[in-house]
C-alpha cells in the first residue's frame, strides 16, 4: 500500500516540526517547507532516521511570490496529497502605521495568501483521498491585537476560513481543522527577542504549553469531528470568556494595555 504523503509549512521548530514528526511516526511520507535551510535539514535528517519514511524539504520563504508560486504548482502536480499543515507564520510587533507596507504584505502572505493558495492547489487530492488539512490559527484570533496589528486579524481570517472549509467539504469526506494555541513554548517569542525562561509560565491563565501537547491535542479533536482545537484547560476558559464578553468591555480592557504581549 502507498504510504500517505503531507506537507508541511514552517515545519523547521516548533509546532511544525512537532507535527511532521507525529506524522512521520504515522507513517506518513512528507514535503516539508521553512526558511533557515540547517536547521530544516536537522529535521528532516533525525525523521529519517527514526522512521521508515520519505522526507523532502523546500527552502521557500512564503512571503517571496516567486517562490510561494513555485511551491503552489508543486503541490497542485503532486499525484496525491494526503495532508496538508499550513503552519508558517510569524508576528511583527507595532501599531499599524508604525510599519511600512512591505511588511504588512510579507505577514499577510504567509498567513492568509499562503494558505489559501495551498489549499486551493491541494483540495482535489485531498477530497480524493477523504484527507485533512490543518490550519494554524491561534486564541489571539478572539482579540484585537492594537501592539501587533495584523496578527489577530489574519489568524482570525485562518479560523473563519477554514471553519467554511470544514463545512463546505464535510459532504466530501475532507477533514478541516483550525488549531488555536495560546502561549506555546518554541523559538517563536524569541526570535521576537523576548526571553523564553522569564517569559513563559508553568502555572495560572498564562501558562505555557509545548508544541507536542498542542499537537496531541489537535489530531484528537481532529479526530472527534471538531473544527476548532485549542489547547489547554486555560486556554479554552479564556475563549469561552471572550466569546461570552460585551465587546465594549473587551476593548476597554485592551485600550488600557501598553504592552505588545
Amino acid at each position: 500500500m502507498t504510504q500517505p504523503l503531507a506537507v508541511i509549512t514552517g515545519a523547521t521548530s516548533g509546532i511544525g516540526a512537532a507535527y511532521a514528526e507525529r506524522l512521520a511516526a504515522d507513517g506518513y511520507n512528507l514535503l516539508l517547507t521553512g526558511r533557515r535551510e540547517a536547521e530544516l535539514a536537522a529535521v528532516c535528517d533525525r525523521l529519517r532516521e527514526r522512521y521508515p519514511v520519505d522526507v523532502d524539504y523546500r527552502i521557500i520563504d512564503l512571503a517571496e511570490a516567486d517562490k510561494r508560486e513555485a511551491l503552489v504548482q508543486e503541490v497542485t502536480l503532486l499525484p496525491r496529497l494526503d495532508a496538508l499543515i499550513n503552519n508558517a507564520g510569524y508576528a511583527d510587533d507595532g501599531r499599524f502605521g508604525e510599519a511600512n507596507w512591505s511588511r504588512h504584505q510579507a505577514l499577510l502572505d504567509v498567513h492568509v495568501t499562503s494558505t489559501l493558495q495551498l489549499t486551493h492547489a491541494a483540495l482535489p487530492n485531498l477530497i480524493r483521498a477523504r484527507g485533512l488539512v490543518i490550519n494554524l490559527a491561534s486564541v489571539a484570533s478572539w482579540l484585537p491585537t492594537p501592539h501587533s496589528a495584523l496578527y489577530g486579524p489574519t489568524k482570525a481570517f485562518v479560523r473563519a476560513f477554514t471553519e467554511t472549509l470544514a463545512l463546505s467539504y464535510r459532504h466530501e469526506g475532507l477533514r478541516a481543522l483550525a488549531v488555536c494555541p495560546g502561549f506555546t513554548v518554541t523559538d517563536f517569542h524569541a526570535r521576537l527577542g523576548l526571553d523564553p525562561a522569564s517569559f513563559y509560565k508553568r502555572h495560572g491563565l498564562t501558562r505555557a504549553w509545548s508544541a507536542n501537547e498542542v499537537v496531541d491535542r489537535s489530531l484528537k479533536d481532529l479526530n472527534r469531528g471538531r473544527v476548532l482545537s485549542v489547547q489547554g484547560w486555560n486556554y479554552r476558559l479564556i475563549v469561552a470568556f471572550l466569546r461570552h464578553l460585551p465587546v465594549r468591555w473587551l476593548h476597554a480592557v485592551l485600550a488600557r494595555s501598553e504592552r505588545p504581549r
